[in-house]
């Protein structure tokens, strides 16, 4: 079984890598990739950074399957490409947002989610809605800390640890949360290398989950189904395939003719830059 985890920003979590490869499965290939060739941020946070994300998502994910990855991992909280990947795609297509929260919706009765910033969390609530899981969810709580800041050289990753413990308590006394996740896997990440061989050592008894983790294990799972004969996803409604002809006809289309902002650009010529 070979998994492809992908982080949908220009750089991989810290110790993201070594995480996976020490908790895989015997016979379990991970490979960590990020997208830095086309998204050059170490984060996406932005409704305008997660639409460029996208794209080179799905296109990752289409080479991924021809490459004869068993499944690929969306290794951000906020599933950027998710939903498209799964569209064209016939491999399991995993995000750590829905795969976690639905875990945690099974281990416990309301989870929440400790983010980076609040910008985070109002994204993420509709997110929670669309994946079916509104009232098992207390109110999103955060640190205050812009995702790209999360990185140790930008922060002491013992300063983030204090802050999300903080939260995470305030999240159980306060709000009645019984399951916490953390918001975004940069912060997940860290804690499982920290925290990795006593996963209770970070808040006792209470579960605190990273998505990247439990995104990987829900791959492993995946894999397994549709070597039992299931298929990846159903293609009856939401997730029906385009036609073939069509899609292909599509990309070649985009590889001779203009990006969207290659087409815009010369007729932006002289305006002012936002």
């Amino acid at each position: 079984m070979k998994i492809l985890v992908l982080a949908p920003f220009g750089a991989i979590e810290p110790n993201a890598q070594h995480n996976l490869s020490a908790r895989a499965r015997a016979g379990t290939t991970v490979v960590c990739e990020c997208l830095k060739d086309v998204f050059p941020l170490p984060y996406n946070t932005y409704q305008y950074n997660l639409t460029k994300v996208i794209d080179g998502t799905v296109e990752r994910a289409i080479r991924a399957e021809k490459e004869g990855f068993d499944a690929l991992v969306v290794s951000c909280m906020l599933d950027p490409g998710l939903i498209q990947a799964r569209g064209v795609v016939d491999i399991p297509v995993v995000g750590t947002l829905e795969a976690t929260a639905h875990v945690a919706s099974m281990m416990g009765n309301r989870f929440t989610l400790i983010n980076a910033d609040a910008t985070v969390c109002a994204q993420m609530e509709r997110l929670l809605d669309f994946y079916g899981l509104a009232g098992k969810y207390t109110r999103l709580r955060h640190i205050n800390i812009v995702s790209c800041d999360l990185y140790p050289e930008k922060t002491p990753t013992e300063e983030v640890f204090r802050r999300v413990k903080e939260q995470a308590e305030k999240a159980v006394r306060e709000d009645g949360a019984e399951v916490i996740i953390a918001g975004c896997t940069i912060i997940g990440a860290m804690l499982t290398q920290h925290h990795g061989k006593d996963p209770q050592g970070f808040l006792k008894g209470i579960p605190v989950l990273d998505g990247i983790l439990v995104g990987f294990k829900t791959a492993e799972l995946m894999v397994d189904l549709v070597k039992l004969g299931y298929p990846a996803v159903s293609r009856l409604g939401f997730w029906k395939q385009p036609p073939k002809e069509e899609g292909q006809h599509l990309r070649e289309w985009f590889t001779k003719n203009p990006s969207p902002f290659e087409y815009n650009r010369e007729r932006m010529k002289g305006s002012k830059p936002r």
